[in-house]
């Protein structure tokens, strides 16, 4: 690492200070590049059942101020900003026509024909325009796009949901509100961004994680695998999930669930919007709560001898998780100065015991930690900003949260619940309390230079403090000193899109500034704490293309170059797993994706879709969690060095008459560790030992694993618009050490082949109006494990209950 001096920190500040100049002359410079085009609108043609076209007909945007009028030759384009919205189209003397429609994000999506009929009430359109997810799709980078809406009345969450999808790998420690590993395409941890809307949620306090989130809550999700577009600003090293929240003007959406191990989940979300003023408000608020006391086989510790007992069943005793969440936004939309305007507060919180180290081999009795956030936010979107063409999305927020641990029992406990003295605590005394403050800004600029090509800008800025004190440990010398860090993310792109192909140029700079602390060496063998400083700046680029072959047929490639800075966990460490390293520098890799989709009908009933991709990647300063055997709660990230992925995906859906589906993927990512030495630091000097697991596998990370789903439905069954669904899915996970394989000659470290098995009966009325569902998961009570064999739950069931209407 390095120490900045003053003279060294001045030439970064202006070094900076250029590239911003550079990038807002550019900005400056995109009004005048060519002639704008309107962008986030729909277009279509209004004809009478005689195919002539209708004038004047109006047309317009239901709880929106966004109306027009159609011309002569009955065509009419609409602007608004992207989302959900109801379209409706009269005329005197034709019938009103209503239908839901998708605004896609920085396109015109042609509605095509739509026709008005005379003395008939038809109160629905077909319109042939694509929705959201399809354009996401079709673009050059490699994404999958989950539609949320499909799972509303299920009692699925997202991370269930997405551990089904092709690519990835939700690793959790335990029940509900357990630590949990996303992995994807061999990325794990911080090197895959999550975002809400656009915003990244590096930062949002753990209540505000995919396992807490319920599926009610989005729209839609996107996950990016390899190369990120421009406007998910951030630095991620090889992919995102992309959380899309319901943009529906006007509707309420309530659920409640209970299920095995006293587990109880509730959800409401609503939104309302004045047609006449465009006053908006919404709001999201979850709660879960589990006890998690499901059973797990374990070696008890006998007291008295010090030795492990033989293995048996025992239930989980303390492990009792609770979080809640409340989100509300009031603002406008629709207006000239603003099509939306929000101005909210997200207030969220947890408490969880903590049942066992990293490993099952150690458990506590009385551990115990809490985290509460508090985060304004500001979101601000318009389009044609200033001149047509020009469009400004901006979010802004400041976090505010607090993490206690507390540890002062002065006692050992074993999984039969017996306890023994110790002289402080369960591990180590402690009342800690980090509180961390974050500043996060978020802007996109897009241009639209002619209707093929268009340019875009997007910068993000993050900037992270954290104060701790310890009641049990107020002396302690590292509290003294300041950690902090700021984060800037520049991007610029030029995209095309020509008919049947899609491309995208774009360039990153990534900018990191921290202060922290590190031992120093003195050369008593004492050494003492210093402050320290790190500056680095990285340049970051990448292209991505897509084509159709043939109408259904579609190509894409994508290449990045790209960094991920460490996060503040990384750096600064969290007081319960994880220590800080100040040492570690940004991770890199050259991202590779290659992929293929198809898509035909076998007569008219008949719809399958083939997907397959081809992935590398070659990552340098690699960082991953390090494991200390010997102190099983005692975890640091480091910098492992150089690591290649090679792996292949496939997907396979079939349906016949929206009753039937059947689905299969199988993922293979062979993760090799490409670093052949080490270096080791301390009092008594600098050690070089060779990596043993050099061009190896690494370890306690999946290389084979699939799903299977099957589902049925039974439409209007008993009245019009009831659906009865049955649906089956399997998740499989071939056997992997959790330890370096190859040292040792009967290495025991595995953990087996896993398969889970699950099945739910879904019932909704009136078109989802009413809902209930019954789930159970690990049908077969199959023992299942992940991070260093931490036992998950075995059978449980879960009953759900859903209201949801629309206007």
């Amino acid at each position: 690492m390095e120490v900045l001096s003053p003279r060294h920190f001045t030439q970064f500040t202006i070094s900076f200070q250029i590239r911003i100049f550079f990038f807002i002359c550019l900005l400056l410079a995109l009004p005048f590049a060519g002639q704008a085009q309107k962008k986030e609108a729909i277009s279509g043609k209004v004809i009478d059942t005689g195919s002539n076209a209708i004038e004047f007909a109006n047309v317009y945007l239901k709880g929106t101020e966004a109306a027009t009028q159609t011309k002569a030759d009955g065509t009419f384009t609409l602007s608004a900003p992207s989302g959900d919205y109801e379209l409706v189209i009269s005329f005197v003397g034709y019938s009103t026509k209503t239908t839901p429609i998708q605004i896609a994000a920085g396109r015109t999506t042609n509605l095509g024909t739509i026709v008005l009929s005379e003395n008939q009430k038809i109160s629905e359109v077909v319109v042939t325009g694509k929705t959201q997810g399809t354009i996401v799709k079709e673009e050059g980078f490699n994404v999958t796009v989950l539609d949320a809406k499909k799972l509303y009345s299920t009692s699925a969450d997202l991370n269930q949901a997405l551990n089904r999808t092709t690519g990835i790998r939700v690793r959790e420690d335990g029940g509900v509100g357990s630590n949990f590993s996303f992995s994807l395409n061999g990325f794990t941890g911080r090197q895959v961004k999550f975002f809400l809307d656009g915003i990244p949620m590096d930062n949002f306090g753990s209540s505000l994680t995919l396992n807490n989130l319920p599926v009610t809550m989005a729209e839609r999700v996107e996950v990016y695998k390899g190369v990120l577009p421009i406007h998910l600003g951030a630095d991620a090293l090889g992919g995102a999930v992309n959380i899309v929240t319901r943009a529906n003007p006007n509707f309420l959406d309530f659920s409640y669930g209970l299920g095995s191990f006293n587990t109880h989940k509730a959800s409401v979300n609503g939104a309302f919007t004045n047609p006449d003023n465009g006053l908006t408000f919404r709001a999201n608020a979850f709660y879960n709560y589990s006890d998690n006391n499901y059973k797990v086989e374990v070696q008890p510790i006998n007291f008295s001898t010090g030795q492990r007992e033989e293995a048996r069943e025992v239930e989980r005793f303390h492990d009792k998780y609770k979080s809640g969440t409340l989100q509300l936004e009031g603002g406008v939309s629709g207006k000239k100065y603003a099509d939306l305007l929000l101005v909210g507060v997200i207030a969220s919180g947890n408490e969880k015991d903590i049942q066992t180290g990293v490993t099952m081999e150690q458990v506590f009795g009385a551990r115990t930690s809490r985290s509460s956030s508090v985060i304004p936010t500001v979101k601000y979107r318009k389009t044609n900003l200033l001149v047509e063409g020009l469009d400004l999305s901006l979010y802004s927020a400041y976090n505010m949260t607090q993490f206690r641990l507390i540890d002062t029992t002065r006692a050992q406990y074993n999984w039969l619940q017996e306890t023994k003295p110790t002289s402080t605590a369960e591990q180590n005394r402690t009342q800690l309390k980090n509180k961390d403050n974050e500043g996060l800004t978020t802007a996109n600029l897009s241009y639209a230079i002619n209707p093929v090509h268009s340019l875009s800008f997007n910068y993000v800025f993050s900037d992270f403090e954290r104060k701790s004190s310890d009641v049990e440990d107020p002396e302690n010398v590292t509290y003294q000193f300041p950690q902090s860090l700021k984060k800037q993310v520049m991007g610029f792109a030029w995209q095309m899109n020509k008919h049947r192909f899609n491309a995208t140029a774009f360039s990153k700079l990534y900018l990191l500034d921290a202060s922290s602390f590190e031992r120093v060496l003195d050369g008593t063998g004492t050494g003492y704490y210093a402050p320290t400083q790190t500056n680095t700046n990285n340049v970051g680029y990448g292209l991505a293309a897509a084509g159709f072959i043939l109408p259904q047929f579609q190509l894409k490639a994508s290449y990045e170059h790209t960094y991920r800075l460490p996060e503040a966990i990384e750096l600064l460490g969290d007081g319960l797993y994880y220590r800080g390293n100040p040492d570690l520098v940004p991770e890199n890799s050259d991202n590779i994706n290659v992929g293929v989709n198809y898509s035909f009908k076998i007569r008219t009933d008949h719809q399958i879709a083939v997907e397959a991709n081809y992935i590398y990647r070659k990552s340098g300063n690699y960082i991953r969690p390090d494991q200390r055997q010997t102190q099983p709660i005692d975890r640091q990230y480091i910098n492992v060095g150089n690591v290649n992925t090679n792996g292949a995906e496939t997907d396979f859906r079939y349906s016949w008459k929206n009753k039937f589906q059947l689905g299969l993927n199988l993922t293979y990512q062979n993760i090799i560790d490409k670093q052949e030495s080490f270096t080791s630091t301390n009092e008594t000097g600098t050690t070089v030992y060779r990596n043993w697991g050099y061009d190896h596998r690494l370890p306690n990370t999946p290389y084979l694993f699939g799903n299977a789903e099957v589902g049925y439905s039974f439409t209007d069954l008993g009245t019009k618009d009831n659906v009865l669904t049955f649906n089956y899915s399997l998740n499989y996970v071939e056997e992997y050490y959790f330890t370096p394989h190859h040292l040792g000659s009967n290495n025991q470290d595995v953990i087996p082949r896993q398969l889970a098995h699950n099945a739910m009966i879904n019932y909704t009325q009136q078109n989802g109006k009413y809902g209930l569902s019954l789930e159970c998961r690990n049908l077969t009570d199959n023992k299942l494990f992940d991070n260093f064999k931490l036992q998950k739950p075995g059978r449980s069931f879960f009953l759900r209950v859903r209201y949801f209407i629309n206007k």
